[in-house]
């Protein structure tokens, strides 16, 4: 694999590129899926409304535990890949974040679907840095190396639009699909779970191929011969490598910082309060302020509910029961009502109506016998469930309104990853020019500077259209800097400590203090910004970090190293390098 031809491909490094492709593909496929199953999974597990603010809550706990997981441990990945083989760890990675969302797909506790969503996380964070290192060993040649980094990162943008699209796709036929085998209390046709038993997708094709790839010659050889230092945390702080290792490190958190704290925030809490979506936002104000006071009710209801589970044997089963009757009794009503249903459909509504009718009169009859003993029991079921139905009212009344706000997050959503494609693609063609790698990352930095605060400050008070496209710049100038650090990376660490370094660069700075600008934005400058609604709040907020992180970089370019042709190995062991011996 040393020896390349100038003109073309190996069947070899086709698989190769091939493999690398589809993991960086399903590395943003992985991540991306938590924000469209968090919430319904949540309230599955929780059995609360998906407007509860518990919610809320445990959506942010699993973002701030997975991006402290990743960067912890996938620091430690690191390590391995430098240790034990970039090939190898690569595969072990990809088999975690591979099979941990389809184990999350079976969750019946909120801890298991937590833990494997964090595992996934990890898989995903040292799969990224085992991958660019392997290739960038695979590929010694200058100029082969960049078309193949650029290229197969590239892949990583098209993982949104092919997990929104296949969600979809789910949403509207899970009913159809193979029932689950769970506990009767869960649902085993809910869309969410169908959603994360595709993650394990990718390990199909890639350990078909990965028996026909090699591991990093470089590394191998060296391994092989003894002469391969020993790889520590601490030797990314020798003098030699410590400017190098601090200003990745913080290069990184500032491109996340940029995309969390900002891009990400637009769909859901920036398009909301666009000037289009005024009306809607009038008419959803009276039923969100009702929603949340039901919602308080519900908190306030829930103690009793459950102390009558635990003193009545059967109640649980029969409450599930109930509630999915109900449920079927809603989901009928809407057929009959609903103008675009054929006559077909509406007279099998109505015939499912009356035969749920007569079994929730049953399921009636079943209460009031199991909690004779404990009318305090009947009477806790009864409240949870009539707030539980004044809740699915609330939720009717707003879903006309809803989908148009929905719309337009999606909207946006699709603008920046249409965005994040095409920046990576641009990066990868100026990878193989003569500009240096400062240069390089000062192209992408100084649009910023004008584009976050026009986007964010003035398009979004303009028009959705106005907005539309400022995010898909954005989503350009952010994402296609994770593409720069991919091909960066594995040329400025000494072969022994290109997993660690890389892995500290990306995932300690960019993953796990780089995300945290998603709570600077929203908890602690939306509140200070003074506007009227939440949405401008947040607006605000985004500009002044996605703009902040921006200039900081710029200034943190002028003391980037520019990477030489090939990098150096430390001639000097820190301390800590000799202990690990």
């Amino acid at each position: 694999m040393t020896s390349e031809s100038p003109s073309r491909f190996t069947i070899t490094q086709w698989l190769v590129i091939i493999i690398a492709s589809i993991g960086f593909l399903f590395d943003t496929y992985e991540l991306l899926m938590t924000p469209l199953v968090g919430v319904p999974a949540i309230a599955e597990l929780l059995q609360v409304p998906a407007n509860n603010p518990l919610v809320t809550k445990w959506m942010g706990n699993i973002l701030w535990l997975s991006a402290l997981c990743g960067g912890v441990f996938g620091l430690l990945g690191g390590w391995l890949i430098d240790r034990f083989g970039r090939k190898r760890i690569m595969v072990a990675s990809i088999l975690v974040y591979s099979l941990s969302p389809f184990a999350a797909a079976f969750s019946t506790s909120l801890g298991m679907f937590v833990f494997f969503r964090c595992l996934t996380f990890i898989g995903v964070c040292v799969e990224f840095v085992a991958a660019i290192t392997w290739l960038a060993e695979l590929f010694p040649q200058k100029r082969r190396k960049e078309i193949v980094l650029g290229s197969t990162q590239a892949f990583a943008s098209l993982g949104g639009l092919l997990v929104t699209g296949i969600n979809a796709w789910i949403i509207t036929r899970a009913n159809t699909l193979p029932t689950l085998p769970l506990p009767d209390i869960f649902n085993g046709h809910a869309a969410w779970r169908y959603a994360l038993m595709t993650g394990i997708l990718p390990a199909i094709p890639i350990m078909v191929l990965l028996p026909f790839v090699p591991e990093s010659q470089t590394w191998r050889e060296k391994k092989q011969a003894g002469t391969l230092k020993r790889p520590s945390f601490g030797a990314l702080f020798a003098p030699e490598l410590r400017r190098v290792t601090l200003v990745t490190a913080l290069l990184s958190a500032c491109a996340y910082a940029a995309a969390f704290g900002a891009l990400q925030l637009t769909p859901l809490r920036v398009a909301p309060g666009l000037p289009e979506l005024a009306e809607q936002r009038k008419a959803l104000k009276p039923l969100q302020d009702d929603a949340r006071k039901l919602n308080t009710d519900l908190l306030a209801a829930l103690p009793a509910f459950h102390q009558a589970l635990s003193d009545v044997p059967g109640l649980e089963e029969l409450t599930v029961q109930r509630g999915r009757t109900r449920t079927q009794i809603r989901s009928a009503k809407k057929t009959i009502d609903n103008p675009d249903a054929d006559e077909v459909q509406k007279t099998t509504a109505k015939a499912q109506l009356a035969t749920l009718g007569a079994h929730i009169s049953q399921l009636d009859t079943n209460l009031t016998e199991l909690t004779q003993s404990k009318p305090e029991a009947k009477k806790a079921v009864i409240d949870r469930e009539k707030i539980l139905k004044q809740l699915g009212d609330n939720r009717d009344q707003q879903e006309p309104f809803d989908v148009a706000v929905k719309k337009q997050g999606n909207v946006m959503q699709g603008a920046q990853e249409s965005g994040g494609l095409v920046g990576r693609i641009i990066l990868a063609i100026l990878l193989v020019t003569a500009i240096s790698r400062r240069n390089l990352l000062r192209l992408f930095l100084i649009p910023g500077l004008i584009m976050l605060p026009l986007t964010y400050w003035m398009f979004y008070k303009h028009s959705a259209v106005e907005m539309q496209w400022g995010i898909f710049v954005c989503g350009l100038l952010i994402v296609a800097q994770f593409s720069y650090f991919g091909e960066y990376l594995p040329r400025v660490f000494p072969l022994h400590l290109r997993g660690t370094g890389g892995s500290f660069a990306t995932n300690v700075g960019g993953r796990m203090l780089g995300t945290s600008a998603a709570l600077l934005t929203t908890n602690i400058i939306a509140p200070m910004a003074g506007a009227k609604s939440t949405f401008d709040q947040v607006a605000i907020a985004a500009g002044i970090v996605g703009t902040a992180v921006f200039a900081i970089a710029l200034v943190l370019t002028f003391l980037l190293p520019e990477p030489k042709a090939e990098p150096v190995e430390t001639t000097v062991e820190s301390k800590s390098t000799v202990a690990s011996r």
